[in-house]
């Protein structure tokens, strides 16, 4: 399942309604046959065919013996992931940070929007000069942040006119993610350089410096 359809299921109001999906999804990531589970778990084949196809929902009982027959939490059948694993799994941070966005921006935590008067004075959103709101404050990477949620809320407002949706959304969310981590990786060597000057700084000795021990040889 890819990370799009992941964050999809976080928007289901009825978690019920995918306990099925998740059953069948991990039954056959294993290679099990429904009659092989079914006998695992002692119920018959035709009421693990009812579960999976969502015309029944299993007891908390019943989730429990699949779960254990598949080796995976009840959570992973109940919501559909570990978790928020789908976010901590990924290698590198930039990605962590544009999934993390995304999820927030597709759950409408989060939002971006400009709205500037005279003087420079950001009020609302254009057309409502009475609204008055909170702004997205981004304390690291600000620029990529803000390109990324202007993407979405374009992609948002022409969703049905891409071919492949799913297929876009993983460019963006990769493109801002390997900006970042450009970013970051900049942000590295800078701090690096800028504790070897401190470092040098610290052993060259001031004028000062040698005049203070000179007077306390002196002294």
């Amino acid at each position: 399942m890819s990370f799009i359809e992941k964050v999809k299921r976080l928007n289901m109001e009825n978690y019920e309604a995918g306990i099925g999906g998740n059953i069948k999804e991990v039954r056959l990531g294993l290679g099990y046959s429904q009659e092989k589970l079914a006998n695992m778990c002692e119920i018959s084949n035709s009421t693990l065919s009812a579960y999976e196809n969502s015309k029944k929902i299993p007891n908390l009982i019943t989730i429990s013996k699949i779960a254990k027959a598949l080796g995976v939490s009840i959570e992973r059948l109940y919501y559909g992931d570990e978790n928020i694993s789908f976010i901590k799994s990924v290698p590198d941070e930039g990605r962590k940070i544009v999934n993390c966005v995304y999820v927030l921006w597709n759950l409408g935590v989060i939002e971006y929007y400009e709205h500037f008067m005279s003087m420079g004075m950001p009020m609302g959103y254009p057309g409502e000069e009475d609204r008055n709101g909170f702004f997205l404050d981004i304390v690291r990477h600000p620029m990529s942040i803000k390109r990324l949620l202007n993407s979405l809320n374009e992609y948002r407002s022409r969703e049905n006119t891409y071919a492949e949706p799913e297929k876009y959304l993983e460019i963006l969310l990769s493109s801002v993610a390997t900006e970042i981590n450009h970013e970051i990786e900049r942000d590295k060597e800078d701090e690096k350089l800028r504790k070897d000057r401190q470092q040098k700084s610290k052993k060259k000795p001031t004028v000062e410096n040698c005049k203070y021990a000179e007077e306390q040889r002196n002294g």
